[in-house]
């Protein structure tokens, strides 16, 4: 016999946990939005004292314009006393805290959608060539003349690191900004059979931090690898030696190898023998990272392996994380390195820095982009009448987070003044969404 009472009980816990998670989401862009603004009004002090080209002035005001732009207007539902956010309209600049913020909350939902549907990965050949594929994207191929092998390989996800050999003054082969240079030398690698054998495929991004050896710029990528014994060794010796090959800088400082160097490279492998660092070129990249994807709890390593988890979810967040937390633009500090960002500014412009390859290639579910406000919008978050079933009636408005503030033991949002907000006449939250955008367009 069914439990009514249990189960509009669970129902209305839903609601509540929902109502808090969301009223979290709006302290948080408020917060991002400082930020934001904290950021914009120290970089704009600084390229009014320094001397800079056309083009890094230009960048320059454009970021401060982006950053105190974004957020500017949010859409918010008034049901009943209960406000809830919506959506904010972002600017989708790589530095911006909320944009930042905004991909990562997304691409956790994106990657849990798609795990349920992607246990394994799919072998299929065309023209006697060997292509792997998502379940997803299986009917696409199918359609287009290829035949299918085997559509249950299991895969394990792995997290990449990859650096080159550089220096403050010379970069890596005499260039300062590699950004697109180690992006083409790592499309190199994963062009290789040995990559081809091992790596079904993934994504990466680009991060940038600075140390004594001036910009160090290097990949981090998820792998989505073959399972086997010992796989996670084996694929570390043909990385490093095909990644040691591809990034020899004639320039780099190091011509021999030093005790201490064989033994850094030998700890990185249990398979490492020295016949192996022998054939290894001392003037390029030797160590790298590689290990199975995993999460801190407590200060452990936690190694989850149900793909479709929570616990997953959070491990492939740590893994991806850098792409959405610039080290260079830390909004946890209130200190920044307003002359690396100006001076980067003009080298990453334009430049796409995240990717996805092989099995993920065409995965457009999974772009860390993505345009649409709708996403946002959740029709199940909508309020209904417990009594009648009848889904309540939502008033909408646009306003500036920073006119909410939380109160109340449940940190209810309120308004601090109505006369900045505009009001929809709406009958839908995706129809608020639209005129979210022609009210922000209007008041450009």
């Amino acid at each position: 016999m069914v439990n009514f009472q249990c189960k509009k009980s669970e129902k209305k816990d839903v609601q509540t946990e929902r109502k808090k998670a969301n009223r979290k989401r709006n302290k948080t862009i408020i917060f991002l939005k400082k930020q934001n603004i904290m950021l914009a009004e120290k970089l704009d002090k600084y390229i009014k004292q320094t001397d800079l080209s056309e083009h890094e002035a230009d960048l320059s005001k454009k970021l401060i314009k982006d950053l105190r732009k974004c957020a500017l207007y949010a859409l918010y539902g008034q049901t009943g006393c209960d406000i809830k956010l919506v959506t904010p309209l972002t600017c989708d600049n790589k530095l911006c805290s909320i944009c930042n913020w905004s991909r990562q909350k997304k691409i956790r939902r994106k990657y849990f959608a798609w795990f349920s549907v992607n246990q394994s990965i799919c072998k299929i050949s065309k023209n006697n060539n060997t292509e792997f594929v998502t379940q997803s994207n299986l009917n696409k191929y199918l359609n287009n003349g290829y035949v299918l092998e085997t559509d249950n390989i299991p895969y394990e996800l792995k997290h990449l690191t990859i650096t080159v050999p550089h220096s403050a003054e010379y970069g890596w082969r005499g260039n300062r900004f590699y950004f697109r240079e180690i992006i083409r030398t790592f499309t190199q690698m994963r062009k290789t059979k040995e990559w081809k054998k091992q790596v079904y495929g993934g994504e990466y991004g680009v991060e940038t931090t600075k140390n004594e050896k001036g910009y160090h710029i290097h990949i981090h990528a998820l792998l989505f690898t073959a399972k086997g014994t010992q796989n996670r060794n084996l694929l570390h010796l043909d990385i490093l030696r095909i990644w040691n090959r591809l990034t020899v800088d004639k320039n780099a400082e190091r011509k021999v190898f030093a005790a201490e160097d064989i033994l850094s490279i030998k700890k990185g492998n249990s398979l490492i023998t020295e016949g192996y660092v022998a054939k290894l070129n001392p003037q390029g990249a030797t160590l790298i990272g590689l290990e199975s994807i995993y999460y801190k709890e407590n200060g452990k390593k936690v190694y989850p392996k149900e793909l479709n988890t929570d616990a997953m979810m959070r491990a492939i967040l740590e893994t991806i994380s850098y792409h959405f937390k610039p080290k260079l633009f830390n909004c946890g500090e209130k200190s920044y390195d307003l002359s690396s960002i100006v001076e980067i500014l003009p080298n990453v412009h334009g430049a796409k820095m995240y990717h996805k390859f092989g099995c993920l290639y065409k995965e457009k579910c999974l772009n860390v982009k993505d345009d649409s406000l709708l996403e946002d919008y959740d029709e199940t978050s909508e309020e209904v009448d417990e009594e009648t079933g009848e889904v309540l009636q939502t008033h909408y408005f646009v306003t500036n987070p920073l006119n909410t503030y939380s109160k109340g033991v449940d940190n209810e949002i309120h308004i601090r003044r109505q006369n900045i907000v505009k009001n929809l006449n709406v009958h839908s939250g995706r129809e608020a969404v639209r005129k979210l955008i022609e009210y922000s367009y209007k008041k450009r």
